[in-house]
């Protein structure tokens, strides 16, 4: 977990972006107003969800409120007839707080985390902290929507299409793009008209508001060197485009607010926050799902579900939630004493994104001076951002490279197996620890690394592997609820993982010698990371060991509960997401994912609640 005197480093970069609540900076009588005012003081409260006294039964009981869970308690309650209690272990947003996306990674310092990190590593995350990764994820009304980069991608045609010739009808490309649709209230510049994104969705996704010369300069480089330029969202994604985000006028856009904010006020919705779900209540005779034994306000309750029970807690919580319950692969069950209710293979997949932070380039002739989170520190650009403009609608990634290495292992030469991220700035940028400490960035690293740029105008590139060979697991660290579970997964143990990203790094040092990149005075940094500092650099051997030094996790982890068809002897549940063997019980969160895709798993998780919504309104006949 991220040390909790990172309190202090919130606070202190809190502060940064919102002195003039402090006082620190008194905008002009101009620039503030009565309503600006008001609007402070409204979205500096916790958003409220209601306070609901639990009933003894409901009809569908959804454990958790990622946006997988938000998009289900819309959807189901939408039938009047239907009641619905929505348990959530986190609290809500704060806007005033949570909804700059650049405040993402600080957010991570904060109880919105889970605060989950890997086992210690051998081949990845070696110049970080206890040669650790941190895998975050997000608790609280909206889940990892809330703490995370706001990068809206669906992943390539070929994953759902994937899906489906394994077994699991329903999942093809052709089959989840009208839902993808309904999902969208779409903004996009150059594609929003080209028949692939919605107009009416509850989601806002948009091109971000704020966008620098270079993310301009690198699209034009790449197009130079070779990439189509292309709207990765509408199915093929080998190419570069801008960022598309999961923002409204820069604002973050959750699960909470976009699905449940304006429906609280719903009879036939409850809406529970920190409430901590430490069983699934299943008869042992019928194989039934019957309801949930939860910790609220310290007390235990036991609330039965009339119809299902749908896990909706993300892909290590609904995993850890089953095994507790007696769900899971047998002899594991057994070391902790658990009773079996039914043998599956829970938790044994998980895979992931991995990366690397780097290469970073110098810009020697800016066309601007974003050198330091405390430039944005003033009203003027606190209220740029609440007006929807400014750097602070943005996570700091613009643009978007999807790259086909010569490691991948998908033969079709438009099945891309890295993404290239391209940020304004980079590690330099925030003096705060907060990015430190959400990265684990050790302090050498920082201080030998990243330091130097203080004041000096650069931007990042953040390579990710979209197709790691790299499989692990997820387990039990006890049987106690309140615990959290355990990761065997190790970055890297395939080398070809590493070299399809420094294949990466490679592209986009030749595209940063193009022309549009040239007119900045673009130079490539060089100097070494902590750990490689006796290799020549820039070869092959030095990129590599800069994978293995400085990791990047995006936190996209999938396939614990895996979706397969019932002779898969690895699927945990079936394509209508129904957990094998047991009635009343679903899974419907990005573990149930089959393989990793190539996109990150935002997207995935709001298609899932779509998918799931409309599988039980037909299962139940509902409105």
């Amino acid at each position: 977990m991220p040390d909790r005197s990172m309190a202090q480093s919130l606070s202190a970069a809190i502060g940064l972006l919102f002195l003039i609540l402090a006082g620190a900076v008194i905008p002009s009588r101009a620039l503030i107003s009565l309503s600006n005012i008001t609007s402070l003081i409204y979205d500096a409260k916790e958003i409220n969800y209601g306070h609901h006294t639990l009933l003894d039964s409901y009809d569908f009981i959804i454990v958790g409120a990622g946006p997988a869970g938000c998009v289900l308690a819309n959807r189901l309650t939408e039938d009047p007839a239907v009641s619905v209690l929505l348990l959530e272990i986190g609290k809500g947003e704060i806007p005033l707080f949570t909804d700059s996306p650049l405040v993402g990674p600080i957010l991570a310092a904060t109880d919105y985390n889970f605060g989950y990190e890997t086992e210690k590593q051998r081949y990845g995350c070696l110049g970080l902290r206890g040669g650790r990764c941190s895998w975050a994820h997000g608790r609280g009304v909206g889940g990892s929507s809330i703490i995370n980069n706001v990068i809206y991608t669906r992943g390539n045609r070929r994953d759902y299409d994937s899906w489906a010739r394994a077994g699991n009808e329903g999942w093809s490309w052709n089959d989840v793009l009208p839902l993808f649709k309904r999902i969208e209230t779409a903004n996009i510049r150059d594609f929003g008209d080209n028949g692939f994104h919605g107009t009416r969705g509850r989601l806002s996704v948009e091109d971000c508001p704020f966008r620098s010369d270079i993310a301009r300069a690198f699209v034009k480089s790449a197009e130079s060197a070779g990439y189509r330029y292309l709207d990765y969202n509408a199915g093929d994604n080998l190419g570069v485009s801008f960022l598309q985000a999961h923002t409204r006028n820069g604002r973050r856009a959750t699960g909470g607010n976009s699905y449940l904010r304006d429906i609280v006020d719903r009879p036939n919705l409850h809406i529970v926050t920190r409430a901590w779900v430490t069983k699934i209540l299943i008869d042992p005779d019928t194989k039934t799902a019957t309801g949930v034994r939860l910790l609220h306000n310290r007390q235990y309750h036991e609330v039965d579900a009339e119809r299902e029970v749908i896990l909706s807690a993300g892909a290590f919580e609904s995993p850890k939630l089953l095994m507790l319950s007696g769900i899971g692969p047998a002899k594991h069950l057994r070391e902790h004493g658990i009773k079996l209710v039914s043998d599956l293979p829970v938790g044994r997949k998980v895979y992931e994104h991995g990366g690397v932070f780097g290469p970073i380039f110098i810009v020697r002739e800016p066309s601007d001076n974003l050198v330091s989170f405390e430039q944005l520190a003033n009203a003027g650009e606190f209220l740029r951002f609440r007006n929807g403009s400014g750097p602070l609608t943005t996570n700091s990634v613009e643009s978007l490279l999807y790259v086909k290495s010569p490691f991948a292992e998908d033969p079709d030469p438009d099945y891309p197996d890295v993404e290239v991220m391209q940020a304004f700035t980079s590690f330099s940028f925030d003096t705060t620890p907060g990015s430190r400490s959400a990265y684990y960035l050790t302090d050498r690293m920082y201080n030998e690394y990243f330091r130097p740029l203080a004041n000096t105008r650069n931007f990042m590139f953040l390579p990710m592997l979209l197709k790691p060979r790299a499989v692990g697991r997820v387990e039990l660290k006890s049987s106690n609820p309140f615990n959290h579970p355990m990761f065997r997964y190790q970055y890297f143990e395939d080398e070809r993982d590493v070299d399809a990203l420094v294949y990466a790094i490679k592209e986009v040092i030749r595209i940063s010698t193009k022309a549009p990149l040239r007119r900045f005075g673009v130079e490539l940094y060089t100097r070494k990371v902590p750990g490689c500092q006796y290799m020549a650099f820039n070869t092959i051997d030095y990129w590599r060991c800069h994978v293995r030094h400085l990791t990047a996790t995006f936190q996209h982890q999938v396939a614990t509960c895996k979706m397969g068809p019932p002779q898969d002897p690895e699927a945990v549940v079936d394509s209508r997401l129904r957990v094998y063997g047991i009635k009343g019980l679903r899974v419907a969160d990005v573990g149930i994912i089959p393989e990793a895709p190539t996109g990150h798993t935002c997207a995935h998780s709001f298609l899932i609640g779509e998918k799931a919504a409309d599988l039980i309104k037909e299962d139940h006949r509902l409105h």
